[in-house]
């Protein structure tokens, strides 16, 4: 007895003590400070003695680097020309208007040659369409033989040379021709000696097609193989091209020498002298195409096909008939429904095939069009549960998140109702019209105001629909409608059959308008699809589509979808064909390595763990140039004049406009440092814009083309992200662009700079107006400036010939990089060469003849003016440094004492470059070291390649004008960090056996160079003796002196004994975003590599109180176009991972067990009385209705950034860098990149320290006052905690794995936390961007201490958030033209609406064995 009780005791004293830590982790033990175990180390006032000795000594240092002296130099030199500037505020709403003016006459350039492409093709076809039989059989006969020229079987002739003339006059010369053998070419246009064929018979089959594949294959290689004589241009992103001929693609699913293609090459080969014409008239056009509805694809200028990276195999499965532009160009918006059987007969190979016609709908549509998908058994039902209302965009997430959808939530049962299901299709059509009519007020019903057409007067229009005395008003303050086209409206039916004609549903629903919903007869066109092979009766199916002005199609192989799903695109193009309407749309931004992917490509590089092992470098220069398009379309009609050919849509004509053009209408030189300009489109998306990153290293990003103006300026008050973003000025400014708005406002934003590593907070002025006419181009361009000093121009007179003939002489002799931009917009002609040599043509000009007339554009001009004062600015200040004389002009010496100095300067080795970067592009470098490394200066200029576009100059005139009047002054300096890469040749010696053998290979090293800048600022008033105004509106900058010095010997020269008196403790140099520029090295150890790093990496809790006391401010950053990878969880369990999981796992059930007796026993001893059978059913009760257990994650995400900082560092262009872990055997598992939201955090200090004037003997300032406003000292506290272990990259949810499989650990309790405090002093070092921190810690203190890195993370959704998000439409505009109904489709020229002909035209073979095999099946049964 007495034992039990002392059992029970035990247990009740178990319970008690341990009880509460079940289910507990021992890696979640919470930190703990712990009072009596803390130390404490205040500064002492001898620390504090030496920290400002330090501080008096590091301000010398510093202004003895800074070549001050030759600064005040330039800024003379600048001061004496002062007088040719004339510096004047502008109108900056005049200035957005006429650049958006001059953008919007380059698009109508574009627009003629689009419609001079139409023009061509409709001609063409027309003349072709009236040639009768004999002609069009011999004409398929020479084409037969001669072929045309496949890009796909062209054979490549690569001639070297880049030059030739500008202007082409015959499409046949003796150096670019085509040849077919050596004695054969393909002339241009319809030779009279071609005959002309008049067969379109889809179904008529040549000759050649009868025989077998391989006999196909050796046909079309004999006769499509063909010479291409190539060269690489420039203007066409240095593609190898001819630019005297065109050359045709035919998808793979269609036969080459078919008799539709080989007549379809063959009128259409007139287009080549038209693309020709076009480039002669406007030599900026680039890309040329025609895409035939029979699928042929011609391109000038002609080139050899390129297969997508990811088509290996080449199997080609690009179809221009499926493009983006295409299908736009062809048909008006659409609202879509698209209904699947899923009744119990759609299962196997046609549920497949049901599943892979859906996607190939998906895809035939844009961001312009609505969708919404409904499966139907004996209900409809939405096949998403996210979006269970009406018609969502159709944009890529939302078009992806269907195909998910169908692919998991198509289970097949019951049978199929089709009247219901198209009750619930009409519903969903018809609620989104009556809305749409409702909520935008329309002076007309039924949405008859987007008939409107060019070709009907306004009596027309009025005639053509009810009056809306009967319309619903809608009240002020309810949001417009915005999820609809208010266009074409189309039900799309896939289906394996149907045993009803739901008559009575379109009688009631779409036969007869009822002037509110609908306002013409049959305004929704139904399009059906037939899945599978077996002989089932279509007529219910088919009648549906020939009822509704639809198409039928039986799709009876996964083969087949394509070429069926296309068949409805004609038929929704019937109205815009009937209205002869050449409506002209405009593709959101593209790459141009994009150009001839099929629309199903995965526009991602595969992404393996091993791609890692390589420099930042290699990594970037693995990517393409990133060129964007955009493409500019018009479809090409035949309007049904002639009653036998009903051929109504013959294809659709493209131009691709490179960005880059645009852009430069509204050119940087003429907007200044920190302004620039960006374009949007109807959609909001970007067109054009600074931060626009469409790629990553070599990643193509996946939802850059629909990039909206809210997702790249920032509002200032945005923490975090949310759904949707809440109101700001930025979303008032992107409503009034689409809406054509014109208007100016100022918002406070966050702007990123230097890889995003660096943040700031500014108030910007953002100025914007239309391109003009909304049917000619969806676009509004708009204008950001930057502070008082943005809204100030800087012009000059024209310079005199001898100032051009210096400024010649000058770019001539010295290293000078000009700004790739575009002068005089002559980009285009390749014989011109780079941007150096085209200026360097202007000023040849202008000695020769005293004008520039050959450049018409008076900014570009005034462009030239500048650049050459500012040459001749540079050349005086050479002048100087070799006489101390700038020049005749001043024969005076000019500052003797700077000048002797400067002589100083050339023998230190510390002092290798100085350059002047101007505001109008130019930088000049002048080399003070004879051993200075030019190839690192080459790098800096490369990646510094236009002056007032660089990082360090932003920086530097940014930080100058903060300082207020350091700016003007000159006497504050930023510095940064470049690192240049050198390729040292390594000699290896292998010995075997006696022999040895030498191999040399070559290292990659990094040299860390120190770049001191600082901005030059000038006024109406700088050359004149009067007090310098005290407002700092009329100040401008005018360009940025910078002086690049060698890191280590400067270090080592200047900062060796940094804090080197100091016992404990550590000594920091930051900047302005807390990296580290220099750092003490206590007891010799060298941290170079930990220059550049965050100092958060080191010194976690020092920022966290920097950032309490105002020092420095934590900036929260949401980047809308970040990377992530998605990869699957994987749960095996490796041997040893088993093997712990089960120790644990035994564990836990003996604790419980422990844990549930103690507990029954204090129940038995305790609370006997009251335990009764009811409380065991009330325990068993609540056990029943406990929270199911979440389900587990299937996949996981991580940054890619984080990991490419992890293994690429993106602080240096060259490290030893950092390679994975090499005895894993999974570094190629598949890791799909993601598009995806990140937030994170960005640091930086406004804290500006002394201002005034530095202690010397011409005033009573002492170090002490300085030190007052200049150092902040205080105490902080960290709690010791256990290192985390380093994070291995396969492992992204924290188990340390052996690279092989995951395992479950067991983890090691840490040790208990203990908490320790101590000082810091922080001083801002007067006149830079720096300051010193001294921590007065111990080493191991540093080691054991919390770190703050900048990590990003993405933002997770929870299934509510992601509907949310999918179904939000952002404002946009409808389109102004819309064309779904025309009275003429009900003539008897349209009756044709399937392919049954086509697709179900079985032998006589098949036949009788299809009924062989169903008898044979009945007499079994």
């Amino acid at each position: 007895m007495i034992s039990r009780w002392i059992i029970y005791i035990l247990f009740v004293f178990i319970y008690f003590i341990y009880g509460d830590t079940q289910g507990s982790n021992f890696g979640e033990i919470p930190n703990v400070s712990f009072t009596n175990t803390s130390t404490t180390s205040a500064i002492s006032a001898k620390t504090n003695q030496y920290i400002r000795d330090q501080l008096v000594r590091l301000t010398e240092e510093f202004s003895s680097i800074k070549l001050r002296s030759t600064s005040r130099v330039m800024r003379h030199i600048y001061t004496q020309s002062l007088k040719t500037f004339v510096i004047e505020k502008r109108n900056l709403t005049e200035l957005v208007t006429e650049m958006a003016n001059y953008t919007n006459r380059a698009i109508m350039k574009k627009l003629e040659a689009i419609r001079n492409l139409v023009s061509i093709s409709e001609q063409s076809y027309r003349k072709f369409a009236e040639t009768d039989e004999t002609i069009r059989n011999a004409t398929f006969t020479y084409m037969t033989n001669h072929g045309y020229l496949n890009s796909k079987h062209a054979l490549n002739v690569t001639i070297n040379t880049t030059s030739e003339n500008s202007t082409l006059t015959t499409t046949t010369t003796t150096t670019s021709q085509v040849i077919i053998n050596d004695d054969k070419t393909i002339t241009s246009g319809l030779s009279t000696r071609e005959p002309i064929s008049t067969s379109t018979n889809k179904n008529e089959v040549s000759p050649s097609e009868t025989s077998n594949d391989h006999g196909r294959e050796t046909e079309v290689e004999g006769v499509l193989d063909k010479k291409l004589v190539i060269q690489q241009k420039k203007h066409f992103g240095g593609a190898f091209v001819n630019i005297t001929h065109s050359t045709v693609h035919v998808p793979t699913i269609i036969y080459s020498l078919n008799q539709e293609i080989l007549l379809t090459a063959n009128w259409s080969y007139n287009l080549n002298q038209a693309f020709i014409d076009n480039y002669n008239q406007d030599p900026e056009l680039t890309w040329q195409y025609f895409c035939s509805q029979t699928g042929l694809y011609r391109v000038w200028p002609g080139h050899i096909w390129e297969y997508p990276e990811s088509d290996e195999d080449k199997l080609d499965l690009f179809d221009c008939r499926v493009q983006n532009w295409y299908i736009r160009a062809t048909s008006s918006p659409r609202d879509v429904i698209i209904l699947i059987d899923a009744s119990g007969s759609m299962t196997g190979l046609k549920r497949s095939i049901a599943i892979q016609t859906v996607e190939t709908i998906l895809d035939t549509l844009s961001d312009d069009d609505f969708v919404q998908i409904l499966k139907f058994q004996d209900n409809a039902h939405r096949i998403d549960d996210c979006f269970q209302g009406g018609l969502v965009q159709a944009t890529v997430e939302n078009r992806h998140r269907f195909r998910t959808s169908v692919n998991n939530n198509f289970q097949t049962d019951n049978i199929a109702n089709f009247s219901k299901a198209l009750d619930m299709a009409f519903d969903i059509l018809d609620n989104a019209r009556v809305t749409i009519a409702r909520t935008e007020n329309a002076r007309l019903l039924c949405q008859c105001h987007y008939l409107s057409s060019d070709n009907q007067t306004d009596a027309e229009r009025e005639a053509a629909c009810p009056s809306d005395f009967n319309a619903t008003r809608y009240e002020p303050d309810e949001p417009i409608f915005l999820d609809s086209t208010g266009c074409n409206k189309m039900i799309m039916i896939v289906t394996d059959g149907a045993t009803e004609t739901a008559i009575e549903v379109f009688k009631k629903r779409n036969w007869q308008p009822d002037n509110n919903a609908t306002c013409h007869a049959i305004e929704t066109r139904v399009f059906t699809y037939m899945i599978g092979r077996e002989l089932g009766d279509p007529k219910h199916i088919k009648w549906m589509s020939c009822a509704n002005k639809g198409y039928f199609a039986h799709v009876s192989t996964l083969e087949d979808i394509q070429e069926n799903v296309e068949d409805y695109i004609p038929v929704t193009a019937r109205p815009i064909a009937m209205y002869n309407d050449h409506v002209t749309v405009w593709s959101s931004v593209f790459l141009d390595v994009e150009r001839t992917l099929p629309i199903k490509a995965y526009k991602w590089f595969a992404f393996k763990v091993a791609d890692l092992s390589i420099t930042m470098e290699e990594f970037k220069n693995k990517s393409k140039p990133v060129n964007l398009m955009i493409s500019i379309a018009q479809p090409v009609l035949n309007p049904p004049e002639n009653k036998t050919d009903t051929t109504i849509l013959l294809g659709a004509v493209g131009v691709d406009i490179p960005v880059k053009l645009l852009q430069e209408f509204s050119p940087k030189y003429r907007l200044g440092v920190h302004a620039y300009s960006f374009m949007i489109n109807h959609n909001g998306y970007l067109m054009f814009h600074p931060d626009l990153r469409p790629v990553l290293g070599p990643y193509r990003k996946q939802n850059y083309h629909s990039i909206d103006l809210d997702m790249v300026e920032i509002p200032a008050n945005l923490m975090r992200f949310v759904h949707p973003l809440p109101p700001s000025k930025i979303q008032h400014i992107r409503k009034q662009m689409i809406q054509s708005v014109e208007n100016q406002t100022t918002a406070r934003v966050k702007k990123h700079l230097d890889d995003m590593k660096r943040i700031e907070e500014v108030e910007q002025s953002y100025y914007y107006a239309t391109l003009g006419d909304k049917e000619s181009n969806p676009f509004s361009l708009g204008i950001v400036v930057r502070g008082p000093y943005g809204e100030y121009d800087i012009q000059t007179i024209e310079p005199k010939t001898d100032k051009v003939q210096t400024a010649l002489r000058f770019i001539l002799q010295r290293n000078v990089r000009i700004a790739d931009w575009i002068y005089c917009n002559s980009t285009a002609e390749d014989d011109i060469g780079d941007t150096e040599e085209s200026f360097r043509g202007y000023l040849k000009e202008k000695i020769e003849t005293g004008k520039i007339k050959s450049c018409p554009y008076r900014a570009s001009k005034q462009l030239i003016f500048m650049m050459i004062e500012e040459l001749y600015i540079m050349s005086k200040f050479e002048n100087w440094t070799k006489t101390g004389i700038t020049g005749s002009e001043h024969p005076q010496p000019l500052d003797p004492k700077a000048h002797a100095e400067f002589k100083e300067y050339q023998n230190e080795n510390h002092l290798h470059w100085i350059f002047l970067a101007t505001r109008s592009g130019i930088t000049a470098y002048w080399k003070l070291y004879d051993l200075a490394n030019e190839e690192h200066i080459r790098q800096f200029s490369d990646a510094n390649p236009n002056s007032i576009e660089s990082g360090y100059y932003e920086r530097t005139i940014n930080a100058t004008y903060t300082y207020g009047a350091d700016h003007i002054d000159g006497d504050h300096q930023v510095y940064s960090l470049f690192y240049g890469v050198s390729n040292v040749p390594v000699t290896n010696s292998q010995g075997n056996t006696g022999s040895t053998t030498t191999t040399t290979s070559t290292m990659i090293t990094t040299h860390m160079y120190l770049v001191i800048t600082s901005a030059i600022w000038m006024n109406k008033t700088s050359n004149k003796p009067q007090p310098k105004p005290t407002g700092s509106a009329q100040n401008v900058p005018f360009g940025v002196f910078g002086v690049v010095l060698p890191y280590k010997t400067v270090r080592s020269r200047h900062f060796s004994n940094l804090c080197a008196k100091m016992d404990t403790g550590v000594c920091y140099i930051i900047d302005e975003n807390g990296y580290i520029m220099f750092i003490s090295q206590p007891e010799g150890q060298d941290r170079i590599e930990d220059i550049g790093k965050f100092i958060g990496e080191f010194e976690g809790p020092l920022m966290h109180d920097l950032v309490a006391k105002k020092i420095f401010s934590e900036v929260k950053m949401v980047d809308f176009q970040g990377v992530c990878l998605k990869r699957a969880i994987r749960y095996e369990k490796s041997s040893g991972g088993l093997f712990r999981g089960i120790l644990k796992t035994i564990s836990v059930m003996l604790w419980n067990i422990i844990n549930h007796i103690a507990m029954v026993l204090v129940r038995d001893i305790v609370y006997w009385p009251q335990w009764s059978y009811a409380a065991k059913k009330a325990n068993v009760a609540n056990q029943n209705i406990t929270t199911p257990k979440p389900l587990k994650e299937t996949f996981t995400r991580e940054s890619l950034s984080n990991i490419l900082l992890t293994y690429i560092d993106f602080r240096r262009p060259a490290v030893d860098y950092k390679r994975t872990n090499t005895t894993k055997d999974d570094d190629t598992i598949d890791r799909t990149p993601v598009s995806c939201i990140e937030e994170f955090n960005l640091y930086v200090s406004t804290w500006k320290g002394w201002q005034g004037p530095l202690p010397s003997k011409d005033n009573s300032i002492t170090w002490e006052q300085v030190e007052r406003e200049n150092s902040v000292q205080s105490t902080i506290s960290c709690t010791h905690v256990a290192k985390d272990i380093p994070e291995e990259f396969d492992d992204f949810y924290g188990n340390n794995s052996n690279g092989t499989n995951f395992s479950t650990t067991i983890p090691t309790p840490p040790p208990l936390p203990t908490a320790e405090s101590f000082g810091y002093v922080i001083s801002r070092i007067p006149k830079t961007n720096l300051m010193m921190i001294y921590v007065n810690h111990s080493k191991e203190s540093s080691q054991l201490c919390g770190n703050l890195l900048i990590k990003r993370k993405p933002v997770e959704f929870t299934e509510d958030d992601v509907c949310t998000r999918l179904k939000t439409t952002p404002y946009r505009e409808r389109p102004h033209k819309c064309f779904f109904v025309h009275d003429g489709e009900n003539k008897t020229l349209f009756t044709k609406c399937s392919n049954a002909i086509r697709s179900t035209n079985y032998s006589l073979f098949d036949n009788i064995l299809w009924i062989f095999i169903l008898l044979f099946s009945y007499l079994r049964t």
